[in-house]
């Protein structure tokens, strides 16, 4: 069993289907449980092994949401339970047996609501460090990353000569990347002469802000605010960049960093807890204060000026994405860990 409730958007919607689909793909039978109101934003699954089940929760607490997963777990005859959410976590830890172990898969650094669960799987080793803290070690935790489509060597051009040098970002317009301080250095390299352009990719609530930022700082000629980028439309974006960059203050796990070492660009990006410990200074990125815009736009500029340096970190983050991210090495780490916490739950029930 795959479950989410209450947040079930954005990348962790993502990444709980993304695990269901990897799951199946390795041969489980997998069973998506979630909220009768997310049915619309799920995939055709036709001719796939994947059920999907809606079930109405209310909250932390509802026990009759508990007794009908319960059923459903004795019905199903589920063997592992994987909840990507709090509330998920403490409805499904009160339905299954003791013989059944309900994983949390965090994706926040807050982890207080999942703790309740038998055992982890953290998407960064950072994470992996405060679950163990909270624990005391004393439950099962592994190291799962998100997981990425690596696209074929075929599909990577270079930089396009006709075009200026590009720098690329892809994400939500939310608080927490900090875009803001990626404008202030895209005006740090315009005060200094430097030809480029940036080129914004995401929709969000920040986005009326981020226009008006543009404006005042006079770079409106330098940004291009390129709307939602689908699936369909990544290659044209990555393609399009010669570097990208992740300007958060505060996140997990960006996708928009696997993607980047997916398609082979050099990437910028800030010394934080969490996304840190999935790239290196200088070997797969240019690592950065937080809201440093003098020393992003410093980066940005060495980058551009020395494109075997470029070169580099593009092809070593390559190389850790296919090692690392990509969809076949997540989908054994998942395959390998469920059936071992699923042995060791069969044990101690014997």
């Amino acid at each position: 069993m795959n479950s989410v409730y209450g947040d079930s958007s954005g990348g962790r919607w993502s990444a709980t289907l993304k695990t269901g689909e990897l799951l199946a793909d390795a041969g489980h039978q997998l069973t998506l449980l979630i909220a009768p109101s997310d049915l619309n934003k799920v995939p055709d699954y036709a001719g796939r092994k994947i059920d999907v089940v809606s079930l109405k929760n209310s909250g932390h607490y509802d026990l009759i949401a508990s007794w009908k997963a319960a059923r459903l777990i004795r019905d199903r005859k589920i063997d592992a339970v994987i909840a990507h959410s709090g509330r998920a976590i403490h409805m499904l830890k009160r339905a299954a047996p003791s013989t059944v172990p309900v994983i949390a898969f965090n994706h926040s650094h807050n982890i207080k609501r999942t703790l309740k669960a038998d055992a982890f799987f953290c998407i960064t080793p950072y994470m992996k460090h405060i679950v163990d803290a909270a624990t005391g070690g004393s439950k099962p935790s592994f190291v799962i990353s998100n997981a990425v489509s690596i696209p074929p060597d075929e599909a990577l051009i270079a930089g396009q000569a006709e075009r200026p040098f590009t720098i690329g970002f892809i994400g939500r317009l939310a608080l927490n990347k900090d875009l803001p301080t990626l404008i202030d250095a895209a005006a740090v390299l315009a005060r200094q002469g430097v030809e480029f352009r940036l080129l914004l990719a995401g929709e969000g609530e920040e986005r009326p802000m981020l226009e008006r930022k543009v404006d005042e700082l006079a770079v409106r000629d330098k940004v291009v605010f390129a709307g939602w980028v689908g699936p369909a439309q990544k290659a044209d974006f990555f393609q399009d960049c010669d570097v990208i960059c992740s300007p958060s203050e505060w996140d997990t796990q960006p996708l928009t960093v696997l993607e980047t070492f997916a398609w082979g660009k050099a990437l910028v990006a800030t010394d934080i807890p969490g996304p840190s410990s999935c790239y290196e200074h200088e070997r797969t990125a240019l690592v950065v204060p937080p809201k440093d815009s003098v020393a992003m736009a410093a980066a940005l500029l060495r980058l551009k000026e020395d494109p075997a340096l470029r070169a580099r970190l593009a092809a070593n983050g390559r190389r850790q994405a296919m090692a690392e991210h990509a969809d076949a090495e997540v989908a054994r780490l998942l395959d390998l860990r469920v059936k071992a916490l699923v042995e060791l739950f069969a044990g101690r029930a014997a």
